[in-house]
């Protein structure tokens, strides 16, 4: 027994001495000031020639990533520019949206026209666009998340979080939302510590995950079938949507994959950004930490993972807000909560 023990807690100790230090700062290949002051939000078009950045207390700004200009300055309210709180973009690159507090605006990204707008009687915290950008759906401070119909201008499905999971009499916030690549489906996630899948036509409850925290991110695998959830300083899992069975989760330490995973806050790291290969055999991951990774998608094995730069030294905290991969697959980007653009190639 003692023998076991021993063997055990030195196993337990290399482990902990492999975590320091295993992620180091890499230098990008490319470097872009993309907000003076910093952001609240950003996202990538799929088509990977755009980045659209909610910049703090200015116009929200497009900007083209192969010759690293601004192409449009956009703002919600005519008279003064408000913070951009949150961002989202069409999967055709046609159409891109901004929030600013309750109210959301619909950009033509051809001419930098404005489409719509729309004004909510509350909040809006986060927000999806449907694949052409005639839906869109959004997550409210009222604890509700509404799917809408842009060009009827009406209101299609609300989704709820009842609180029975976290064994609380009211419904909970929802902070992040998804709509699937066929429009069929959505996901959203909630302060319930649950994530969940809903049929859209019928508002049907279709899957239900818990989590350990809070789910801050919800993404649909664009091959479908499969879904990625994360909750706030805890762990991404990768779900078949069909069964509702958890296929991995995603583990950046050197532990044990026959070891379950110890509750230690060095063991979880928040997902607050992801985006898939063009192949769709991997995607990358933003996180809080300033760490960017990148994962296999057939089996979530972690292939390398590196920190982006401060931009001050003394302002340690640099939260990635989108991460993409380039056309090709070859590099990746990413937009950080400093301000600051920065591009990899991958070796």
């Amino acid at each position: 027994m003692v023998t076991a023990l021993l063997r055990t807690f030195m196993r337990l100790a290399f482990v902990v001495l492999l975590l320091t230090g295993c992620t180091a700062e890499r230098p990008s290949d490319e470097q872009w000031e993309h907000s003076v002051l910093g952001s609240y939000a950003a996202a990538y078009s799929a088509d990977g020639k755009y980045a659209l950045v909610g910049d703090t207390d200015s116009p929200a700004k497009l900007w083209d990533l192969e010759n690293n200009k601004v192409v449009y300055s956009w703002q919600n309210r005519p008279e003064e520019a408000g913070t951009t709180t949150a961002v989202a973009i069409s999967e055709d690159s046609k159409v891109a949206a901004t929030s600013e507090q309750d109210v959301i605006v619909l950009w033509d990204m051809s001419n930098g026209r404005p489409m719509i707008r729309l004004r909510f009687p509350v909040k809006i915290k986060s927000m999806a666009l449907s694949k052409h950008g005639d839906y869109l759906l959004m997550a409210l401070y009222d604890r509700t998340a509404v799917y809408f119909d842009v060009i009827e201008n009406r209101v299609v499905k609300i989704f709820e979080h009842d609180g029975k999971a976290v064994n609380s009499p009211i419904n909970q916030l929802i902070n992040a939302v998804a709509i699937s690549p066929d429009g069929k489906q959505i996901l959203t996630g909630g302060d319930d510590q649950t994530a969940r899948l809903w049929d859209i036509e019928t508002g049907k409850e279709l899957q239900q995950w818990k989590h350990t925290n809070a789910v801050n991110i919800v993404s649909f695998y664009p091959r479908g079938g499969y879904a990625y959830t994360g909750a706030g300083n805890g762990h991404t899992h990768f779900w078949n949507l069909k069964t509702g069975k958890k296929k991995y989760t995603l583990r950046s330490s050197p532990w044990p994959k026959d070891m379950a995973l110890p509750d230690f806050p060095v063991f979880q790291t928040t997902t607050s950004a992801i985006d898939y290969s063009p192949d769709y055999k991997y995607i990358v991951t933003g996180h809080p930490s300033r760490r960017l990774c990148v994962w296999a998608v057939a089996s979530g094995e972690n292939k390398q993972c590196w920190q982006v730069a401060r931009r001050q030294a003394l302002r340690p905290g640099v939260v990635l807000q989108a991460v993409s991969f380039s056309p090709d697959g070859r590099s990746i980007y990413s937009e950080s909560g400093n301000g600051i653009g920065q591009m990899w190639k991958i070796k």
